[in-house]
């Protein structure tokens, strides 16, 4: 899991909550449930990587995804688990999934 997810997860939280307080109190209790399994956690990548790699992933139709889809392509992810179906468009390059199916 890189950081721009663990981002995701407190924007989801704060947008799904009617108050900031159980907004915060769900983010903390959601990233430590996700930091105590068996995931690995990236770092963000530099400015010079993301160019090298922004062509390739163009074709999404939301820009805000391209440093997922990067990242993801440069840490050898085996998919991309989203929502956003979107991520179809750029399955030739790296396998998307729903969340349903990677849970047992």
């Amino acid at each position: 899991m890189c950081f721009y997810a663990l981002h995701e997860i407190l924007v989801i939280a704060f947008q799904n909550t009617p108050t900031f307080e159980l907004g915060s109190k769900y983010t903390k209790e959601a990233l430590l449930k996700i930091l105590k399994t068996e995931i690995h956690v990236l770092p963000l990548l530099d400015r010079e990587e993301r160019i090298i790699h922004a062509q390739r992933f163009s074709g999404l139709r939301d820009s805000s995804d391209i440093p997922h889809a990067i990242s993801a392509f440069v840490y050898n992810a085996e998919a991309i688990v989203a929502y956003d179906d979107h991520f179809k468009d750029i399955s030739d390059v790296i396998p998307y999934m729903k969340p349903e199916e990677i849970i047992d």
